[in-house]
């Protein structure tokens, strides 16, 4: 299994290979919440897991990676052009119909792209439909719609299946980790589940619990594409996500 695993993976030469850097980041929560002394790098192309306990800030990491939230020390250096959002609950608007929530990130001219975006999703016949007349695995649907209509730099998915059941949440991990990797576009990627993470991440960070700090930073070799292929191979990997985690309980 130590193959699979970098705990130092090696610095990048070059700016244009990397979307964001995070400098000895920490955000401050009364009670002991929060993110401290985070030293983490986005490289463009590639897929970043971020798990742990929860309370660990791992929602705080991803709103500072998105800049909804400011750090109290350190820097995050670099920008992101277009940023796309999965959240745990889609967020639809509900007088809206879905073709318009994703029209909304696009502008009042664009209304065949947002079609086209619920055709990639499998929803192109429910574009008129409303959020209570959907499902909650067609909601979140919308939701992944909305978020790669905008053509994103970095996507950011907060716990985006959580909610789904066992059959949804295993289509949409496969058509977002498709996507993703169709396009080349850099991924963060919220979860408690590490068969989800081993799925679809090239690189995996645990948090420990509060404050939350890296515990280890890991790295699965693998091709994306290949991972289905060798069942053996990730099992090891979500089997050494497991032990990182249990770590940061105690």
């Amino acid at each position: 299994m130590h193959d699979c695993i970098n705990a130092n993976p090696p610095a990048l030469s070059a700016d244009n290979d990397v979307l964001l850097r995070l400098h000895g980041v920490s955000r401050h929560f009364t009670g002991g919440a929060g993110v401290v002394d985070i030293h983490l790098t986005l490289p463009v192309g590639q897929t970043l897991g971020i798990c742990g306990v929860s309370g660990c800030g791992k929602s705080t990491l991803l709103r500072l990676i998105a800049g909804l939230d400011l750090p109290d020390e350190g820097e995050i250096v670099g920008s992101v052009g277009r940023l796309g959002m999965v959240f745990q609950e889609p967020q639809l608007l509900p007088w809206l119909s879905a073709r318009d929530n994703v029209q909304l990130v696009l502008g009042a001219e664009q209304s065949d792209k947002a079609l086209a975006a619920l055709r990639e999703v499998g929803l192109e016949q429910a574009a008129g439909r409303y959020p209570a007349q959907l499902s909650g695995g067609m909601r979140q649907r919308v939701g992944i719609a909305r978020a790669l209509a905008v053509e994103p730099e970095l996507l950011l998915m907060d716990e985006p299946f959580a909610s789904l059941d066992y059959f949804n949440r295993v289509e949409l991990l496969e058509l977002v980790r498709e996507r993703i990797h169709e396009r080349g576009i850099t991924a963060v990627f919220v979860s408690h589940d590490v068969r989800e993470i081993a799925r679809l991440c090239d690189r995996v960070i645990v948090l420990g619990s509060q404050p939350g700090r890296i515990l280890e930073h890991l790295h699965d070799p693998l091709p994306p594409l290949e991972r289905d292929a060798r069942p053996g191979r990730r099992a090891a990997f979500e089997e050494r996500l497991l032990q990182s985690i249990r770590a940061g309980m105690l």
